[in-house]
């Protein structure tokens, strides 16, 4: 490979008849690729990042030096990006795995790795997109051209509460009530460890277990996998004031951990179902403002789910250690739940936190 590129203004691409603008700088073609894809400022803060050392990596691997560079103040971190986006048409497969291979190196995780040259695989979907890449050029790396997503002008099932809608969504049930206490407590099996509706309705006395003076849940997810998930602070203490009114404790008690209560407030022994937990919620949702109590839009279990995965995720949890908590058997899907690194703390669930929530 020369050791120099001509930039040009502009190009014609073979057979295409339109001119492709290679002589963009490469900031600029950045820039087009977070206004594209990078849906909060987390996502755009990882584009950045991926983007930059991609462009460092391959500046060096076509011998011209690194295309980008980044400065750091405390733990912010900024990106320069130097030249056109004439390098990107000598972009091969190549490349694209010396990339990850670099990475590992470097000390990040497949998974990690895995993201990066994700984000790297966008933006090089939108330089298709733009004809700075050639046709054989992207489809020798099966690189599609990016189409965005179109904007919806509703809002779909499946959410994701904000950290005050959850702390409106944890102050509705009145506490002064055994069904106040209980419904607590379900909401934070959800926000808190983000549980399936399907776990939580099979909790048991015997699902809660202490570890070196830490309680976990131990439980059979999809599959009959079992896996345990740290409880945190705020759901303790949710669960032991429902457990206070039905006589148990942690480690002391046997039966459903969530039964039913009637209209008189009065307890029962029989175990609460899903159906009971998706009406519940529904209704505490359209209660708290969030949305209506019937309809596909209603509040439901997965969206607390996924709203303890996406606030465990902002607040800096590695994916691998959500993918746990979550019981995912495929990181994609935890990607999906979280919209899109490793310090073992003790669980994803040391992350979530709805700011000062009221008891």
């Amino acid at each position: 490979m020369a050791n120099e590129l001509i930039v040009r203004p502009s190009a014609e691409i073979a057979g295409a008849g339109q001119l492709a603008p290679l002589g963009r700088p490469l900031g600029e073609q950045v820039a087009a690729t977070l206004q594209a894809a990078a849906r909060s400022p987390h996502t755009e803060r990882f584009y950045r990042g991926a983007i930059g050392l991609f462009l460092e990596y391959l500046g060096e691997a076509l011998g011209i030096g690194a295309l980008a560079s980044s400065t750091t103040q405390g733990r912010a971190t900024e990106w320069a990006y130097v030249g056109a986006t004439e390098a990107l048409r000598h972009v091969r497969p190549g490349h694209v795995e010396g990339f990850r291979a670099w990475r590992e190196a470097e000390g990040d995780s497949p998974n990690t790795a895995s993201l990066r040259v994700a984000a790297v695989q966008t933006f090089l979907g939108v330089a298709y997109r733009d004809g700075i890449l050639t046709t054989e050029q992207a489809a020798s790396m099966g690189i599609r051209p990016y189409r965005q997503r179109q904007k919806r002008d509703y809002k779909p099932a499946g959410r994701r509460l904000t950290k005050g809608e959850a702390k409106a969504l944890r102050a509705v049930p009145e506490l002064a009530t055994n069904k106040g206490k209980r419904d607590r407590a379900l909401l934070d099996a959800m926000l808190y460890a983000g549980l399936r509706c399907e776990e939580v309705a099979h909790l048991t006395m015997d699902s809660l277990q202490q570890d070196r003076g830490r309680w976990w849940f131990v439980l059979a997810g999809k599959g009959s996998k079992t896996r345990r998930v740290k409880i945190a602070d705020p759901l303790f203490e949710s669960l032991e004031a429902w457990l206070a009114i039905t006589g148990r404790a942690p480690g002391r008690g046997t039966g459903p951990l969530f039964v039913s209560v009637n209209k008189g407030d009065n307890l029962s022994e029989a175990a609460l179902n899903t159906s009971a937990i998706n009406r519940l919620v529904a209704e505490y949702g359209a209660q708290a403002g969030l949305s209506p109590e019937n309809g596909p839009n209603r509040l439901s279990p997965h969206d607390l789910r996924r709203t303890c995965a996406r606030t465990a995720y902002d607040n800096g949890a590695p994916l691998p250690l959500i993918q746990q908590m979550l019981g995912h058997a495929n990181i994609s899907t935890t990607m999906q739940y979280i919209g899109v690194q490793e310090d073992d703390g003790g669980g994803a669930v040391d992350f979530v936190n709805y700011e000062a929530i009221g008891k």
